[in-house]
């Protein structure tokens, strides 16, 4: 998978800091990603969020050779306090991702947004399909 072909990567100051086959961690900064009131926009958050665990679920399904196709299927997000600050974002596997009776398989992830201080300020549960040919 190639980061760099996502576009609104470069724009929007997102970087990957490290990953392993659990757990995806990147970051996001305030400048540039600041909307009206001067906070982080929840757009560039929900952008980075559904980003990390999309890369974890990629990195992961590329390990165990299923290729690289991977889509989100379903989302939940929450934001339950405002960030002022640079964020780090780290995605995690809920569950071993399983097989479907489709032939995909599926990966529940988790992703949490926190700011400099360590405080969460978004909460993103994902529902992804590693799309087999």
């Amino acid at each position: 998978m190639n980061l760099q072909a996502i576009e609104p990567l470069k724009p929007l100051g997102i970087k990957l800091l490290h990953c392993t086959e659990t757990e995806a961690v990147f970051s996001l900064p305030l400048v540039g990603n600041r909307n009206d009131k001067a906070t982080v926009f929840a757009g560039s958050q929900y952008s980075v969020l559904v980003l990390a665990g999309w890369y974890l679920t990629s990195t992961w399904s590329t390990g165990q050779q299923l290729g690289s196709k991977v889509a989100i299927k379903d989302s939940q997000v929450q934001y339950p306090k405002a960030a002022w600050s640079d964020l780090r974002i780290v995605a995690r596997f809920v569950s071993p991702p399983d097989r479907r009776p489709s032939g995909h398989w599926r990966a529940l992830l988790s992703v949490e947004a926190r700011d400099e201080l360590g405080e969460l300020v978004s909460q993103f549960s994902g529902d992804y399909r590693i799309l087999q040919s």
